[in-house]
């Protein structure tokens, strides 16, 4: 059996009608060209599957043509869709993509980050759990670096209007007939303290106390954990806004098994995007994080500071509501007949 022999710089140039040397200024990123040369270059290259060498890629050019993601939780569908944004966006213009997770540890994070700096171009920080002080002394123009949802001084950010998102969500429910509205918080960092900036907003808006539990942990056990915390001293809340939707599930799990219904007893909302939202029994209100425009927004803001160091971040984006049965008007019971 022939070994089928390995493409050449030579055969990708033929099949997309350039110079060799057309080819090695867009295959190792050593010089802008036309959009419709470039984008005739990369066909030729995933068509004839042409790897060029990496060794002599870094040497020649300093590039690794890879974009780093340490993201907090792999599990979270949050992050799934938020690098499928980054890939999509990655590989259009040539880019390989190394994805690390976490496990919401700042110190394997911050050892995470040094692995990956000198394997990519630059880094996407997806829910960074480091302080401010240790972002900042990440900065480095040479490998650029993008945080998702925490901005920090010095360091490109993409975010959320995570405020204006929670003030929205929690309106809604206040719009049910919803008055004791307890926020199940997250991890305190800076997506959460916006998240209940906009929750407090809405209640002095409409005259009503607020009511913070945090979780032990932002995914499903901690929702579940957290059923616990709503009643302790107090009166039992007729509605929750949920840090996000992993929490949402374990915490109607939870009330489930305590014989709660959802929503005549107690009405539930959360942030995120969940595949399974929809399909819970009873459907999951949601205010919608586009997690995957974000990766989308991180990567081609990336890009450009790996060839522009003062690349303007995109605008904010906001969440999308998503009304569904877990938070339908609250019944009031009328006196007997």
């Amino acid at each position: 059996m022939t070994k089928r022999k390995k493409p050449t710089i030579s055969d990708v140039a033929l099949a997309a009608g350039v110079a060799r040397s057309t080819v090695s200024k867009v295959v190792n990123g050593t010089q802008k060209l036309q959009p419709e040369t470039e984008r005739k270059v990369w066909e030729a290259v995933s068509k004839l599957g042409y790897q060029a060498s990496l060794h002599a890629q870094i040497l020649s050019t300093g590039r690794t043509r890879a974009l780093g993601i340490v993201l907090l939780d792999i599990l979270n569908p949050h992050f799934t869709a938020l690098v499928k944004g980054a890939s999509q966006v990655a590989a259009q213009a040539g880019y390989a993509v190394l994805l690390v997770d976490a496990q919401e540890s700042a110190q394997r994070e911050s050892q995470l980050i040094e692995t990956l700096r000198a394997r990519t171009d630059g880094l996407i920080l997806a829910g960074s759990r480091l302080s401010d002080e240790e972002l900042r002394e990440l900065h480095d123009p040479e490998r650029p670096i993008v945080t998702v949802g925490r901005p920090a001084a010095g360091l490109p950010a993409v975010t959320v209007a995570e405020e204006t998102a929670a003030f929205q969500l929690t309106s809604h429910l206040i719009a049910q007939g919803r008055r004791r509205i307890c926020y199940l918080a997250g991890p305190p960092f800076w997506v959460d303290a916006g998240r209940e900036r906009g929750y407090r907003a809405a209640l002095t808006r409409a005259g009503l106390d607020a009511q913070v539990v945090r979780a032990t942990s932002p995914d499903v056990p901690g929702g579940e954990q957290a059923s616990a915390q709503l009643h302790q001293g107090r009166e039992m809340p007729d509605a929750v806004v949920c840090y996000n939707d992993l929490i949402a599930i374990g915490l109607m799990t939870a009330l489930g098994a305590q014989g709660l219904r959802i929503p005549e007893d107690i009405g539930v909302a959360a942030f995120g995007n969940h595949p399974l939202a929809p399909h819970l029994s009873p459907p999951l209100t949601l205010m919608e994080i586009p997690s995957q425009g974000l990766g989308e927004d991180a990567a081609r803001l990336l890009l450009g500071l790996i060839d522009l160091p003062q690349a303007a971040p995109p605008p904010q984006r906001f969440g999308v509501l998503r009304v569904r049965q877990s938070t339908r008007p609250l019944v009031l019971s009328g006196p007997a007949q």
